[in-house]
């Protein structure tokens, strides 16, 4: 599929079939949410795939997202910041983020090449869900992924489509105005 068109078809489903993909595929969605920058190359996150329907409904819950219920995995993203911390303790947070976001945009646009659905959900109890799982306190817990197919295919929503020339500056901030480059002949020097 072409990327611009991945892009548009990639939306939040909050409505799955209860068709159950390959593990396969949602493995494929991992590797390419592992391949997304990462600070010093640390590849700091981690993946908790969840198949078994009655902890899939207890996510749902912990989540207070009904939704989860119907799907067939949820993939919990996690991160371990330890070496971060070693490599630059004072912005280890900072890069966290920046890995979550990258692996997570990865992670969703390649659903949605493989022709599955997902939505990214980040509220949820996390001493609860932590206990459900047996995640360790060390490991913090960043994302909840259901995956499956989606139950109605539809067009993507309608992003909010911001005009640009608010959001782009030049050389400095507030500078809307772009000034091309000029080449220089070496008749006018």
């Amino acid at each position: 599929m072409e990327f611009q068109k991945i892009l548009e078809k990639r939306t939040s489903v909050k409505s799955y079939l209860s068709k159950k993909p390959a593990i396969e595929e949602i493995i494929k969605a991992i590797e390419a949410a592992n391949s997304a920058p990462a600070a010093a190359n640390l590849q700091p996150l981690i993946y908790i795939i969840i198949e078994t329907p009655e902890k899939i409904a207890k996510i749902a819950d912990v989540c207070q997202q009904q939704f989860i219920n119907k799907t067939p995995y949820v993939v919990v993203v996690c991160s371990n910041s330890k070496q971060l911390k070693i490599f630059d303790e004072n912005r280890a947070e900072k890069y966290i983020k920046h890995n979550v976001g990258a692996a997570i945009e990865n992670f969703l646009l390649k659903i949605t090449e493989l022709g599955l659905a997902s939505c990214w959900v980040g509220a949820f109890s996390e001493p609860t869900l932590r206990n459900l799982l047996d995640i360790p306190d060390s490991i913090n817990i960043e994302v909840v992924l259901p995956v499956g197919y989606e139950f109605v295919k539809g067009k993507a929503k309608q992003r909010f489509k911001q005009l640009l020339v608010n959001r782009i500056f030049f050389d400095s901030f507030g500078n809307k105005y772009y000034k091309p480059f000029i080449k220089i002949r070496r008749t006018d020097i």
